[in-house]
C-alpha cells in the first residue's frame, strides 16, 4: 500500500495537479539569455553619466546618449515585465500608507493660498511677501501630500529626493538663463562671425559679396573700431580737467547694412523709440583707394568683381575730387597705391580737416550712445559730445583729433559693459579717423542662420582666405573668458548640488533596509510559497523605484514653481557686478529631464544593496524566531 501511494503521488498526473494549485503563487524565472540582455543593458546604461561631462569629445557624448537610451529601455522593461503581479503589488504596499490620514481641509487650504499667491504675481503684484507664501504654501502642500500617501521612511525619503530635485532645477534654470542672456546681448551688439585685418580691407565691398554667398550666412556689414574719449561739449571752453568725460570704444557702422548683422534696431527702441539706425548721418567723402592686385589677394576674392560695377575707383575719386573742400576725409598721396598722383593744384589738403563747433551753425554728424553713459555725463538726445582722439596732437600730419557729434539716439543693449562703454557713429566718421579718411575698414561683420554655426562657416572662411593676414573670430571666442566663468561655475554648482540627490539616494537605500530588516518574516514565508530570490529583490527595487520616481515628480512640480515665482518677482541684480540688471530663468526641456532621469537612476541604484540583502535571504532565518 505505501508502495502503491507512494507512485502516485510521484506519478505525473499528480505533480501537474499540484503545480497547478501553486500556479496562482509562481514567480517566473527570466531566461538565461534574457538575464544577459538585462546585464548587458545595465553596463551601458552606466554610460549616461558621459552626457552631463561638460568638455568631453563628441564621441563619448554620443556614448552617453546611448546610456540614457540604454537606462530608459532597462526602466521600461522592469516597469512592464518585472514588476508586474505580486512584485508591483507587494512593492506598492511597502511605501503607500495604510493608515487614514484626513489632511483634505489643510490641502485644500493651502491649495488655495498657493492660487492666490500666484495669481497675484501673475497679474503685477510682485512682492516678496507673495514669492514667500507662494514657495511655502507649495513646499507645505507637497508634504502634505506625500505625508497622507505614504510610509514615514518612504514619505522621508521621497521628500529628500523631491527637494534634490527641485534644488537643481532652479540652480540649472538660473545658470542657463545667466548663459543664454549673456549669449543673446553679446550677440545683440556683435557680429556671429567676424573677419578683420590688422592694416585694414580697401576692397571689403568684395570681400562683402563673397561672404554674404557664403551658406548660412544671411547678412554682412563692414565696420571699423577705435578707442577714443568722448566729452560733453562746452561752449564756455572749460579746462579739460573740469569736464566730466569718458573712455569710450567707438564703432563705425554703415547704416544701410549694419540692422542685417547687430540687434541696434530692438536696443535703439528700448531707450529711444522711434529712433531709426539711419538717423546716424556723416557728409565726409572719403578718399577711394585702389583695390590691390589680384595676386596679393585670397583667390576667392580675386575671383569676385567689385558689387559697384567696373571703374569704380576712377568714378569715386571723380566724386571725391569734386566734393566740397571742407567734408573731404583723407587727402594723402595715392602714388603707393595706383602710382599717379591724385593731388591737383586746386585739391584741398584735406588732412587739415577741422570739426566745425555748433556755434559755427554746421549740420553736425549724429552719434548714438549707450544709456548708462548717458546717465553718467548727463546727456540726451539732442545735446552735442565731442569725440577726441587722445593719441593725437591734431597736427596736419596727424589727421583728425576731435570731432563734434550730435547724439541722435540713446540705446539700451542691456549689458552694463556695453551701455556704459560703446558708442555708434557712421562708419565715415570712424574712417577719418582711424585711416585717415581712407576708404578702408577693419573688417566685416556676418550674422548667420544659427549662432552654432559659427565654427563651421569660420572654418570655411580660414581655409578659402589661408592664414596669418586675416584673422577670422567667432562670437563665443570674442568674450571667451566670461563663457568660460559662466561655464565653470555652472558645472561646479551644478556638481555640488548634486550631493543633495546622491543624500536622498542614501536615505532610500536606508530606508529600503530597514524595510528588509523589519520584514524577513514576511520574505521568509514567501520564499517557501515558491517565490524565487530575484523577484523577492525586485519587490524592494519597485518600491524604491517609486520612492525616487514620486519625489523626482514632487520636486519637478515644487522646482517649475520656483522657477516661476523668481521669474515674475524678477529678482534684481546690480549691473556693475552681474552685468545684468534681473535675474534671468530660463527653462531647459532636456536638462529638467535629464535631471528626473539621473535622480530615478540614483534612487534605482540605491535599491540593489537592499534588494540583494532581500534575495539572499534563507527561509529558515526568516522564520528562525517566529
Amino acid at each position: 500500500m505505501a508502495a502503491s501511494v507512494s507512485a502516485i503521488d510521484r506519478s505525473p498526473t499528480h505533480l501537474e495537479s499540484a503545480e497547478a494549485r501553486r500556479r496562482p503563487l509562481r514567480w517566473s524565472r527570466d531566461p538565461g539569455w534574457l538575464r544577459g540582455a538585462l546585464v548587458l543593458l545595465w553596463v551601458v546604461s552606466l554610460g549616461a553619466v558621459a552626457a552631463f561631462v561638460p568638455g568631453v569629445p563628441p564621441w563619448v557624448g554620443r556614448l552617453g546618449h546611448v546610456g540614457i537610451a540604454a537606462f530608459c529601455a532597462l526602466a521600461a522593461y522592469w516597469a512592464i515585465v518585472g514588476f508586474g503581479g505580486y512584485e508591483h503589488h507587494l512593492g506598492r504596499r511597502l511605501v503607500v500608507a495604510r493608515r487614514s490620514v484626513r489632511l483634505a481641509p489643510f490641502a485644500l487650504g493651502l491649495a488655495v493660498l498657493l492660487a492666490v499667491a500666484v495669481a497675484a504675481l501673475e497679474t503685477g503684484h510682485r512682492s516678496i511677501a507673495w514669492v514667500v507664501v507662494a514657495a511655502v504654501a507649495g513646499a507645505l502642500l507637497l508634504v502634505l501630500v506625500v505625508a497622507a500617501r505614504m510610509t514615514l521612511f518612504a514619505a522621508l525619503s521621497a521628500l529628500g529626493v523631491a527637494i534634490g530635485v527641485a534644488a537643481l532645477i532652479v540652480l540649472r534654470s538660473v545658470a542657463t538663463g545667466f548663459q543664454h542672456e549673456f549669449e543673446r546681448r553679446v550677440l545683440g551688439v556683435y557680429a556671429h562671425v567676424n573677419v578683420t585685418r590688422p592694416f585694414g580691407i580697401a576692397e571689403y565691398r568684395r570681400f562683402q559679396a563673397w561672404l554674404e554667398g557664403l551658406p548660412g550666412v544671411v547678412g554682412a556689414s563692414p565696420f571699423a573700431y577705435y578707442g577714443m574719449a568722448l566729452a560733453p561739449y562746452d561752449p564756455e571752453g572749460r579746462r579739460a580737467g573740469d569736464l566730466p568725460q569718458a573712455s569710450v570704444l567707438v564703432k563705425g557702422i554703415d547704416p544701410e547694412t549694419a540692422g542685417r548683422v547687430i540687434d541696434l534696431r530692438e536696443h535703439l527702441e528700448r531707450a529711444s523709440p522711434g529712433v531709426e539706425i539711419g538717423d546716424l548721418r556723416s557728409h565726409l567723402v572719403l578718399q577711394p583707394v585702389r583695390d590691390r592686385d589680384d595676386e596679393h589677394l585670397p583667390t576667392v576674392i580675386a575671383m569676385t568683381p567689385d558689387p559697384r560695377g567696373p571703374d569704380a575707383y576712377e568714378r569715386a575719386l571723380a566724386a571725391w575730387r569734386s566734393a566740397p573742400p571742407h567734408l573731404r576725409a583723407g587727402g594723402g598721396p595715392l602714388s603707393d597705391f595706383d602710382g599717379e598722383d591724385a593731388w591737383g593744384d586746386d585739391d584741398w589738403p584735406a588732412t587739415n580737416l577741422r570739426s566745425v563747433p555748433p556755434s559755427a551753425g554746421g549740420d553736425l554728424p549724429t552719434i548714438f550712445i549707450g544709456k548708462a553713459l548717458a546717465r553718467e555725463l548727463d546727456l540726451d538726445v539732442g545735446d552735442t559730445v565731442v569725440l577726441v582722439d587722445p593719441g593725437r596732437t591734431g597736427g596736419a600730419s596727424a589727421g583728425t583729433a576731435v570731432r563734434h557729434f550730435r547724439v541722435a539716439g540713446i540705446f539700451e543693449a542691456g549689458f552694463q559693459e556695453y551701455d556704459t562703454r560703446l558708442v555708434y557713429v557712421h562708419i565715415k566718421e570712424l574712417q577719418a579717423f582711424k585711416f585717415r579718411g581712407r576708404d578702408e575698414v577693419s573688417g566685416i561683420d556676418l550674422r548667420l542662420e544659427d549662432p552654432a554655426l559659427a565654427s563651421e562657416v569660420a572654418a570655411v572662411i580660414r581655409a578659402a582666405l589661408g592664414s596669418g593676414e586675416y584673422t577670422v573670430l567667432e562670437w563665443h571666442k570674442l568674450n571667451a573668458n566670461l563663457f568660460q566663468s559662466i561655464h565653470t561655475q555652472k558645472s561646479v554648482l551644478t556638481v555640488i548640488l548634486s550631493l543633495v540627490t546622491a543624500v536622498a539616494g542614501f536615505n532610500v537605500l536606508a530606508s529600503l533596509w530597514t524595510m528588509v530588516v523589519r520584514r524577513q518574516a514576511e520574505i521568509a514565508i514567501l520564499m517557501s510559497m515558491g517565490a524565487h530570490s530575484a523577484s523577492i529583490g525586485r519587490i524592494f527595487q519597485f518600491a524604491g523605484l517609486t520612492i525616487g520616481t514620486l519625489g523626482a515628480m514632487g520636486g519637478l512640480l515644487y522646482g517649475l514653481l520656483l522657477c516661476r515665482l523668481l521669474e515674475q518677482y524678477g529678482y534684481a541684480l546690480d549691473p556693475e557686478v552681474y552685468f545684468i540688471d534681473a535675474l534671468p530663468v530660463e527653462y531647459d526641456a532636456v536638462q529638467i529631464l535629464a535631471i528626473v532621469v539621473a535622480t530615478v537612476a540614483v534612487s534605482l541604484l540605491a535599491t540593489i544593496p537592499p534588494a540583494l540583502r532581500a534575495a539572499r535571504l534563507r527561509p529558515l532565518e526568516g522564520l528562525r524566531y517566529e
